[in-house]
């Protein structure tokens, strides 16, 4: 009696989301966040842009495509806590039309910044040990040719690819871990709840695998179809700024659907 009791009181929003049509519902609720406050919206979709674009100068790259990543991050941070602990419709309605910009990078940039310093140096990690594994097993060697070399980064990629998908299938629990962190250091080391046997196990259950299988694959079919028309505006002449820019703002779209996505994985786990 109790336990109902308890579970009713933690009824929320997210739960609801999941009770019906959930891959439905994750697409819908990351564009009412991106539709009901326009102003925070086109703010944030031109500083995404502008960041992007400076960050293919190149000698400022480095420290712009820093910023529009840790930007990204935050709003990311700051759209999955809120979904997550919104109790109702209203009030997911509600935070997003009072959301503040400044406000958000004031609270989330630090989190944001750990996190994005987490996957530099987990993807550095992964460099290392594929470039260990390539030489010990005579692919890369001293004083090879460029074709032989380009041979031998390919050779490598098919292995370096399956870890990465293997790795993709627990990236929402690993993402959803960062959106509730609360400090640098936090969002630094939830990345590497990559490697938690906890996380891993978790994420065997079928409710999760269900979900993540649908929502994942109707992310591809959807970025494949966006990817082919931004592609054929950006092979006209004389249009490929403005298909620079729309992949930019399908980016920016992307971050918010995979956030809620992110916080209905985790969820499922929890009511699991």
């Amino acid at each position: 009696m109790q336990e109902n009791e308890q579970k009713n009181r933690d009824f929320r929003l997210i739960d609801e989301a999941l009770a019906s049509e959930p891959i439905r519902n994750t697409f819908r609720l990351g564009w009412e966040f991106i539709t009901l406050n326009q102003k925070f919206t086109l703010t944030a979709i031109v500083i995404f842009i502008l960041l992007n674009i400076l960050g293919m100068i190149p000698m400022i790259a480095l420290i712009f495509m820093v910023l529009s990543a840790v930007f990204g991050l935050a709003i990311q941070i700051y759209i999955g806590r809120t979904f997550y602990l919104s109790n109702s419709i209203k009030t997911y309605i509600s935070e997003i039309e009072d959301s503040n910009l400044e406000a958000i990078l004031n609270r989330h940039t630090a989190t944001a910044f750990g996190a994005y310093i987490g996957w530099v140096a987990l993807l550095v990690l992964f460099i290392i040990l594929f470039s260990m594994v390539g030489g010990s097993m005579g692919i890369i060697t001293e004083n090879m040719s460029e074709a032989d070399l380009i041979n031998a980064l390919i050779l490598l990629g098919f292995p370096f690819l399956i870890v990465a998908l293997i790795l993709s299938y627990v990236q929402p629990l690993v993402q959803s871990n960062i959106i509730m962190a609360n400090s640098f250091q936090e969002g630094f080391k939830a990345v590497f709840t990559i490697f938690s046997i906890n996380l891993w196990r978790l994420s065997l259950q079928k409710s999760y695998f269900k979900y993540v299988a649908s929502f994942g694959f109707v992310i591809i079919l959807v970025l494949f179809i966006f990817a082919f028309i931004i592609g054929m505006i950006s092979s006209l002449s004389g249009l490929a700024l403005l298909g620079n820019i729309l992949l930019m703002i399908c980016m920016y779209v992307f971050m918010i659907i995979m956030s809620v996505g992110a916080m209905m994985a985790r969820r499922v786990i929890e009511n699991s």
